[in-house]
């Protein structure tokens, strides 16, 4: 009985091709699953920022609100703007404005008697402010932040105060 030897030590050109296109398939789909993840996450860490800054924001704005003594200017033009009187006749005034850094990003800012003109939250683009008046005697007012960073598209959050003094 006669035996055939055979050597096939190596692989074939269409087996390497094959391998080859399998693993640049592979590789591909992990590298664009790896690139929508790292955009997501970013997404979602600007909206958080943005959300952050909205809180700090409306609790910085209502907290002395509701202190005021006197509205004395509401005005929506140019990213809006409230203007009010405290119980020391101090006239305090928020507004949006950008800032002067490199990212010129719309920020709320807070002046005590036309001074000061100090940041509050970053990336507030408007801040809207509609008085509601259910009873003669009951002032109350709706505030509402809006605020965008990057393509986070905007968000918003808002609050009811009641005018204490």
């Amino acid at each position: 009985m006669m035996f055939k030897v055979s050597n096939n030590n190596g692989f074939t050109l269409v087996g390497l091709l094959v391998a080859v296109s399998l693993i640049v398939i592979v590789l591909s789909a992990a590298n664009s699953l790896f690139a929508f993840t790292v955009r997501t996450y970013y997404l979602n860490l600007n909206r958080l920022e943005v959300q952050e800054n909205l809180r700090i924001g409306i609790n910085r704005v209502s907290r002395e609100v509701r202190q005021a003594a006197e509205i004395t200017s509401i005005n929506s033009n140019e990213g809006g703007r409230l203007t009010f009187k405290d119980v020391n006749d101090n006239v305090i005034s928020y507004r949006i404005s950008k800032s002067s850094d490199y990212e010129k990003a719309h920020q709320l800012i807070r002046s005590i008697n036309g001074y000061g003109h100090n940041p509050v939250a970053r990336y507030v683009t408007r801040i809207d402010v509609e008085p509601f008046d259910a009873r003669g005697d009951v002032r109350i007012i709706h505030l509402k932040l809006t605020g965008e960073k990057g393509a986070t598209g905007t968000l918003d959050v808002g609050t009811t105060v009641m005018l204490r003094n």
